[in-house]
């Protein structure tokens, strides 16, 4: 972690729509595996990406309700992240101490965030106002700091670490975006592209594509700008 990317914040880790009830994803920050799962009740998870019984990955695992389950021995975990059904011994109480390693996460802002550390502060609002719509993912070929110093240069504000408000003209209008950057591993980041337009009349499906397209082409610059300071 960095002055930039610091300990104790939160940091966004795909779209609110992107992930379903009964979805599972493997994400990761810093270099650490996490998986997100989203439960029949609605609730998003992230939790340490290996199951405590035999370490298989969760990612291969399928939601169960409201509980999670390992593919592998089928364990289901609560949304407490304690196992409370073994298949194998299927009168057991589980020990309390059967439990996935869970990080804070949260729906916000059209975003669903994890925590590194403990945040003093609840993660951050969509700062345009109004509802926020999920636009795009784009996996960067790049490292965050990279990532973060183009995004930098574009951007009107920094909301919270890693988050960025910026504004573009879209057709008649002011389009306001917000671009998240996750921190995924040492060379590699992703940007989380969230929008809102102040006026009326836009449809959807229009506005992704214009986000969607935009945030190619800035994936696209920090890409190439990275290549050429490789060779360089």
């Amino acid at each position: 972690m960095s002055d930039e990317f610091p300990d104790n914040a939160w940091y966004a880790v795909g779209g609110s729509d992107a992930l379903a009830s009964g979805d599972v994803i493997p994400v990761h920050l810093f270099g650490e595996e996490r998986v997100a799962w989203r439960g029949d009740d609605g609730q998003s998870h992230v939790w340490q990406n290996r199951c405590v019984h035999r370490g298989m990955r969760l990612q291969y695992g399928f939601v169960d309700g409201d509980r999670l389950a390992c593919r592998y021995h089928g364990w289901r975990f609560g949304g407490d992240a304690r196992c409370e059904v073994i298949p194998a011994h299927p009168h057991m109480t589980p020990p309390d101490d059967y439990c996935i390693p869970a990080f804070q996460s949260a729906d916000q802002g059209g975003l669903i965030w994890t925590a590194a550390g403990t945040p003093d502060e609840p993660p951050p609002e969509f700062p345009a106002g109004g509802e926020p719509l999920f636009c795009r993912t784009a996996a960067v070929s790049a490292s965050p700091a990279a990532t973060r110093q183009y995004v930098c240069r574009l951007a009107t504000q920094e909301v919270a670490p890693g988050y960025f408000l910026m504004t573009n003209t879209y057709e008649t209008s002011e389009l306001t975006l917000a671009v998240a950057i996750q921190p995924s591993g040492k060379d590699c980041a992703q940007l989380h592209v969230v929008s809102a337009i102040t006026t009326d009349g836009t449809g959807t499906q229009a506005l992704r594509l214009y986000a969607s397209a935009w945030t190619r082409r800035i994936r696209n610059a920090i890409e190439e700008q990275n290549r050429k300071e490789v060779v360089a």
